[in-house]
């Protein structure tokens, strides 16, 4: 399962790195879960596109009618609710996220949660949700919540995850990729 947060959904509707893979999950026809709060960002991240003058007012009308028609079709949207938003305080109180990255990674982990229990027993479900927060600013997030893989390409999609590392010389960021596995 795919959980996408908005940085990675709109990489269906704007060509940028990362563009392929996104998309290539929705053409498998996999279940992929957003929050409600993407389609806010969405249509942000589309009208701004659009005042900036990198689309035509034809090119951004086609990317709206593409993702309302994804929304209703093709998404399984979370909606904010004290049981999607219940990591939230922790995850604020722990970590500098930016709200927005705070209710994803919480609806993220509330699904991978509600999937755990609704699998028990099932063992080798499956049941891991990959959720790639591109953005480099989520960069404190709790690594106990997730798995380590070799890269994007291995599971598809995965968190971009950057830390960063001091040398004695200087300060560096690195970067790797992890899937939620479990935040017990």
């Amino acid at each position: 399962m795919l959980y996408l947060d908005s940085s990675a959904l709109v990489k269906r509707y704007v060509q940028e790195e990362g563009s392929k893979a996104v998309t290539s999950r929705f053409e498998r026809g996999e279940t992929i879960y957003t929050s409600v709060l993407s389609f806010a960002e969405v249509h942000a991240a589309i009208g701004r596109k659009y005042r900036e003058r990198e689309l035509s007012i034809n090119e951004k009308e086609k990317l709206v009618d593409e993702f309302q028609t994804d929304w209703f079709f093709s998404l399984s949207i979370l909606e904010l609710t004290t049981h999607t938003m219940i990591a939230l305080p922790a995850l604020c109180e722990q970590y500098s996220l930016k709200a927005s990255d705070a209710i994803h990674l919480s609806a993220a982990i509330w699904l991978k949660d509600s999937i755990r229990v609704h699998t028990k027993g099932s063992e080798g479900s499956g049941n891991i949700v990959e959720f790639p927060g591109i953005q480099p600013r989520i960069n404190q997030i709790p690594i106990s919540c997730f798995r380590a893989v070799s890269s994007p390409s291995s599971i598809g999609l995965a968190m971009m995850v950057w830390t960063r590392s001091r040398s004695a010389e200087k300060s560096s960021l690195r970067r790797s990729f992890v899937s939620i596995t479990s935040c017990r």
